[in-house]
């Protein structure tokens, strides 16, 4: 018996596999760790006394992130928007 090309069964395209998405990984909020937020927060004042201001703004951060809601934490944001004001203003000493 012949087939015409009509009736020829068209083969199918392979499955795909599902598209799996690339997300960044979400950063973990660190522990709260008041002692290790302390230990930041007097880095981050030596570092701003010593006019490392770049090394404070990390410290500075980094307590806030031991320890976010805490009392400490807006003291370290408090001296983290002024670091952050000094090094706006040292950049724009150098671009003059």
């Amino acid at each position: 018996m012949m087939v015409s090309c009509s009736q020829k069964k068209t083969p199918e395209p392979p499955p795909t596999a599902p598209i799996k998405r690339q997300y960044p990984a979400r950063k973990q909020p660190k522990p709260v760790d008041l002692q290790a937020q302390q230990r930041y927060y007097d880095l981050g004042l030596k570092y701003y006394a010593d006019e490392h201001y770049g090394e404070a703004k990390n410290a500075f951060q980094q307590a806030i992130e031991y320890g976010p809601e805490s009392t400490l934490a807006g003291k370290a944001r408090e001296n983290l928007l002024k670091t952050e004001q000094v090094l706006r203003t040292l950049r724009e000493l150098e671009q003059k």
